[in-house]
């Protein structure tokens, strides 16, 4: 992979980026967070990949305020991912827990303007000029395989420990995420020769399947946390109770939810030397 190339990558996941965020500070919906938070991790996983060509330990950053606005739009479909469950949670209820659905507006309404300042100022062509004068000459095959090596290095780390916190999870799912979309950007030519190395025996299918289960373990452990106890006991009686009640349903799914995705990792992604050659 060449200079050229390597901007060309670059430079067209940051022009996605500004097509998308000019579309969440529009339409502030879901999807529109999504395609924008999807693209950005498309860029952070490249800039990571990329990273080990160069002398020194310094990575190529994104700018900060672009991070931050891939923060608080992170935050922003949170809640209102929390707004849908609650309502599909309560559909059989007298009434919805409205209190609590005011102030996920609240928090909300709050983000988004934080947002659409952030968007004033640009952040996405700023954090392009930032990271153009830390593109390599090149990227090489080995590097990819390197990354391959650390990525699954990290994986089974965890596995063999036997200690899977969510965070561990999550930070399994995070790894193979890179893996993924590094993938995806690299030649052609070597796309199968590489899916073989990273996919340890198994096919792509396989893991865009465990991705996606991964991923419904993380929005559940999400919607648990966003019925913290600091906001909920601020509320009246009705809205407690219910959504009290919710969330006991709620850590019991996520509790056999994260007991078939532990023994699904035991059983599939077994620990193995890897290989930087």
């Amino acid at each position: 992979m060449n200079h050229a190339l390597i901007k060309y990558i670059t430079n067209n996941h940051y022009r996605k980026l500004n097509k998308h965020i000019k579309e969440v500070c529009e339409y502030f919906d879901v999807e529109a967070i999504h395609q924008f938070r999807v693209e950005y991790k498309k860029l952070r996983a490249f800039l990571r990949m990329i990273s080990q060509e160069l002398e020194t330990t310094k990575k190529i950053g994104i700018y900060k305020k672009l991070k931050k606005a891939y923060n608080i739009s992170g935050s922003i479909r949170d809640l209102q991912l929390q707004q849908q469950r609650i309502m599909q949670a309560t559909k059989q209820e007298l009434k919805n827990p409205q209190a609590y659905l005011a102030l996920l507006r609240i928090k909300i309404d709050k983000l988004i303007q934080e947002l659409t300042e952030i968007s004033l100022e640009n952040p996405v062509i700023k954090s392009k000029k930032k990271t153009e004068a830390f593109i390599p000459d090149e990227f090489q095959l080995s590097g990819f395989k390197l990354l391959i090596q650390k990525k699954w290095t990290v994986i089974n780390a965890i596995i063999t420990s036997g200690h899977y916190s969510d965070d561990n999870i999550h930070a399994i799912r995070k790894n193979l995420k890179d893996l993924f979309y590094n993938l995806k950007e690299y030649e052609v030519g070597k796309h199968n020769i590489l899916s073989c190395s990273i996919w340890k025996g198994k096919d792509e299918q396989y893991f865009n399947k465990l991705l996606d289960e991964l991923g419904n373990l993380q929005d559940k452990c999400t919607a648990i946390a966003l019925l913290k106890s600091s906001w909920i006991n601020r509320l009246n009686t009705y809205n407690r109770e219910l959504l009290g009640r919710i969330k006991k349903v709620w850590i019991k799914d996520k509790v056999n939810l994260k007991r078939l995705m532990v023994k699904k990792l035991k059983a599939d992604i077994v620990p193995q030397q890897v290989s930087a050659q």
